[in-house]
C-alpha cells in the first residue's frame, strides 16, 4: 500500500490528466488507504486514449515526464502513443521469460515488430535483462527467418504462434529437422490466442511452449508457469477483474482486466485494457483464465488491434460506406477479409491504404448491393478456438 500511495500521489502531483480524473470524481489521493479503495478511482478505458491524447499530445497529460525525457515513443493503432523510459526491462517481461527457461547462453529470435509499435523492444529488453543474445528478426520473410535459425543455431523464439506455425511449415518444406538443422527448443507466444493444436505441434517436435499476456500500454500482466491452470498474474502490477460498467471488482464470472502500474513516469492507474477475463476458480487474485474476449469494438488480428472506427474512417474517405470486415482462422493463420459494396471495381490502392492505418493487410472482396444489411456488425470475429479448460 505504501508503494501504491506513493505512485498515486506522484501521479496526482505531476500528471495533469490523472489529477483531473480524480478531481472530477471528487477524490483525493489521501482517501486511497487500502486496496479496496482503488475502486473509488474511475477506470480509464483504453478506448478513450486516442481522444485524450489528441487533445493533449502525445500522452493525454497522463505522463509525469516530458516527451523529450523518454527513451522512445511508439505509435500503436488507434492511434495511441506509448512511451518507454530509460529503465531496463521497462515492460517487465523478463519475469515471464525467465519462467519459460530463457537465460544467458540462449540465442533468441525476436519476431515482433521493431517499427513504431513497442512489441519488438518489449521483448528485446527483457531478453537482454536475462543475458540472452537477441536476433532482431522482426516480422515476415519466413525463408530468411528459418535461414537465420539454422545458421546461428537459434535456441529460442518469441512472437506469435501463427508466425511460428508458418516457420515450422517452411522448415518442413526444406526437409530440415527440429533437433538437427534447427535447434530451437523453447518458444514464448503472446499477442494471439494459442490453440491446442499449435501447442501440440510444438511439443511433438520437442519444443517447450510457454505463453503470456500483456499490452503495449501496461507490459507484462500474466504468464504461464506450469504450476497451475491458466496464467499466473505478475507481481509487478496490480491486476483486477472488474465489471466493465461499474468498475467494481467481481469475484466470479467474467470482467474487464483493469491494471494499476507502479510506474512514476507513465503512471497508469485503474487502466481498463478492454480485455475480458476471469479468475481461475480456487486461485482468485492469483491466476487468470487468459483473454476471453473484448469489451469494446477492438479485435486483435495478427497481433494488432483493429478498431471499427478506424476501419470505417479510411473506407468512407475512399468512398466506400457499406462494408463488413470478417476475421477467420481456419488454417491456423488469421485471415482478414473485407466485403465492400461498390458500383464499379474496388480502388486498386485501397488495400495498401487500409494496411497503412491498421498495420494489417486485408483481402478485399466486392459484395453485391444489398448483401450487407444495415444492422450487420461492421467488424465480425468468426475465429473458433479449442481452448484449454481452466
Amino acid at each position: 500500500m505504501e508503494k501504491l500511495q506513493e505512485v498515486i500521489q506522484h501521479a496526482y502531483t505531476n500528471a495533469d490528466g490523472f489529477r483531473s480524473q480524480l478531481d472530477s470524481a471528487g477524490i483525493s489521493p489521501s482517501e486511497i488507504i487500502s486496496m479496496r479503495d482503488l475502486e473509488k478511482i474511475p477506470v480509464l478505458k483504453k478506448d478513450r486514449l486516442p481522444e485524450l491524447q489528441s487533445s493533449s499530445l502525445p500522452f493525454g497529460a497522463l505522463a509525469a515526464m516530458e516527451p523529450n525525457e523518454m527513451a522512445r515513443i511508439f505509435m500503436s493503432p488507434g492511434p495511441i502513443y506509448d512511451p518507454q523510459t530509460h529503465d531496463q526491462d521497462f515492460w517487465r517481461f523478463s519475469e515471464a521469460l525467465k519462467e519459460a527457461g530463457f537465460s544467458k547462453g540462449d540465442i533468441v529470435q525476436n519476431t515482433f515488430s521493431y517499427h513504431l509499435s513497442p512489441a519488438g523492444f518489449m521483448f528485446d529488453s527483457a531478453l537482454r535483462e536475462l543475458g540472452a543474445t537477441v536476433v532482431p528478426a522482426g516480422t515476415g520473410n519466413r525463408e530468411l527467418q528459418i535461414q537465420i535459425m539454422k545458421d546461428v543455431k537459434v535456441t529460442g523464439y518469441v512472437g506469435t504462434p501463427s508466425f511460428f506455425n508458418l516457420l515450422l511449415d517452411a522448415i518442413e518444406e526444406k526437409g530440415w529437422k527440429i533437433g538437427k538443422e534447427i535447434v530451437t527448443e523453447k518458444v514464448f507466444f503472446t499477442a494471439e490466442m494459442l490453440t491446442v493444436q499449435m501447442r501440440k505441434r510444438c511439443e511433438d517436435n520437442g519444443i517447450t511452449v510457454y505463453e503470456g499476456y500483456g499490452t503495449a500500454d501496461c507490459g507484462c500482466l500474466a504468464f504461464e508457469d506450469k504450476q497451475g491452470p491458466g496464467l499466473k498474474v505478475t507481481g509487478s502490477a496490480i491486476v483486477q477483474i472488474c465489471d466493465p460498467h461499474t468498475g467494481k471488482e467481481v469475484s466470479g464470472g467474467e470482467g474487464e482486466v483493469v491494471v494499476t502500474l507502479f510506474d512514476k513516469s507513465y503512471p497508469l492507474i485503474r487502466f481498463g485494457t478492454g480485455d475480458l477475463s476471469r479468475w481461475v476458480e480456487g486461485y482468485e487474485g492469483k491466476r487468470i483464465a487468459g483473454v476471453l474476449g473484448r469489451v469494446s469494438d477492438g479485435v486483435k488480428v495478427k497481433g494488432m488491434f483493429v478498431r471499427e472506427k478506424q476501419l470505417a474512417q479510411v473506407l468512407e474517405e475512399a468512398g466506400y460506406s457499406v462494408f463488413q470486415a470478417i476475421v477467420t482462422n481456419e488454417t491456423g493463420q488469421d485471415e482478414f477479409r473485407i466485403l465492400v459494396e461498390a458500383d464499379g471495381e474496388i480502388e486498386s490502392e485501397l488495400s495498401a491504404k487500409i494496411q497503412g492505418v491498421i498495420r494489417v493487410k486485408p483481402i478485399l472482396e466486392k459484395a453485391a448491393a444489398g448483401t450487407i444489411k444495415q444492422n450487420d456488425k461492421k467488424l465480425l470475429d468468426k475465429r473458433i478456438y479449442e481452448l484449454k479448460k481452466v
